[in-house]
């Protein structure tokens, strides 16, 4: 047990008030469970970014004491499961697959969706079962509550039983699972590249859905209302949130295409877009699953887009100039054109931010749309 000296219950509270201060909580019922929840309860072990290359993370645990528990009572998202992990001096290498959401982030989501005491909820991503844990404090009974994770939800559960809250957990993946139920609120905590039809299906009408959508590029967070046709609508919000992209079981691996030779051209899009998040929200939509890769090649600075069938378009920089993009594999020439025309049509209307836009969710497909529902728009994938 941690140690009373260490005063959690001082630390929760003081999380919580840091949270309203930064506006990122402001509902009594939640100000009150993030005071009351034993965060680390939920994160007995995690690992500390301690920079490297590769990085080094630091484990850390209950013996730790103190330089263990304030990381947890701190507005910081605490990375739970590395892939591939090997442990090395000091410490251990690793990729991150799991994690704890950054509170405020969590709370954000939370507050958006406005749960209800009588709601049925949908927790898509049970994870370290923390969020599970505020979600269930704002309901009458745990049984409300359904919490979906592809593994380890056994730990979890036990947790959110230690608190009183009888959560029905289901080792599920939530995107492609047939609930026998409706939900009136749905939350997401990893990236959701699509709104499938399960999910869709599984909302009430007049129910709200809120996710991290467009990923594994987009930090976006869109808030989603279900109609009595089973479609879904509404904005991508002003505050974002990037997530881990969603795992899931038995998918086929992506077999590559086969090269071609280079084709060549030249750039006016300056190399910082890349950095810019409302850009790469656009360019997210208009490239489903791609990723962004940074990089160096003979002094140069390269940013390459990389889809998820492998097909890729790389630019080269040198001194901030742009040089000669390349790119490569089957359809390839349509990323660059995609490219090119997501920078012309932003940059025209001044570089609108993502809360411009919005998502409209059918049988037929998503629909992203700019300013209204009535307005400007794309099919998406």
């Amino acid at each position: 047990m941690v140690q009373q000296s260490l005063n959690w219950k001082g630390m929760a509270a003081n999380l919580a008030a840091e949270l309203k201060a930064t506006g990122d909580l402001t509902a009594r019922s939640l100000i009150d469970a993030v005071s009351a929840t034993p965060r680390h309860l939920f994160v007995p072990r995690y690992f500390q970014n301690s920079g490297g290359a590769p990085t080094l993370w630091q484990e850390r645990t209950e013996p730790d004491g103190e330089s263990w528990l304030r990381p947890i009572y701190s507005n910081t998202t605490l990375v739970t499961a590395l892939d591939q992990a090997e442990q090395v001096t000091n410490g251990w290498h690793g990729i991150p697959t799991s994690s704890s959401t950054q509170p405020s982030l969590t709370c954000r989501m939370v507050e958006a969706l406005d749960v209800r005491s009588d709601d049925r909820v949908l927790d898509g991503g049970l994870g370290t079962g923390y969020q599970a844990a505020l979600i269930a404090s704002q309901l009458r009974h745990g049984s409300q509550l359904t919490a979906c994770d592809l593994s380890g939800t056994s730990e979890a559960g036990k947790r959110l039983v230690q608190l009183g809250h009888d959560v029905d957990v289901l080792p599920a993946d939530a995107t492609s699972q047939a609930f026998n139920k409706k939900f009136d609120k749905a939350i997401f905590s990893f990236g959701l590249p699509w709104i499938t039809d399960t999910i869709r299906s599984a909302m009430a009408p007049g129910g709200h859905l809120i996710a991290n959508a467009l990923g594994p590029l987009s930090a976006a967070l869109v808030l989603l209302e279900a109609d009595g046709d089973g479609n879904l609508n509404g904005p991508f919000l002003q505050g974002g949130g990037l997530f881990m992209p969603a795992r899931h079981r038995d998918r086929d691996p992506v077999s590559l295409p086969a090269q071609v030779p280079a084709s060549q051209g030249l750039t006016d899009i300056p190399v910082e877009t890349f950095d810019n998040y409302q850009f790469k929200f656009l360019l997210a939509a208009h490239l489903p699953g791609v990723n962004l890769q940074y990089g160096t090649e003979e002094g140069q600075s390269t940013r390459r887009l990389v889809m998820p069938d492998g097909r890729w378009c790389e630019l080269a920089y040198r001194d901030a100039s742009p040089r000669e993009p390349r790119y490569y594999g089957q359809g390839a020439p349509e990323i660059w054109k995609t490219l090119r025309w997501a920078w012309q049509w932003w940059t025209k209307r001044g570089m609108p931010r993502w809360e411009r836009f919005g998502l409209t969710v059918t049988d037929a497909g998503h629909r992203l749309w700019y300013q209204s529902p009535e307005g400007e728009s794309w099919a998406v994938g």
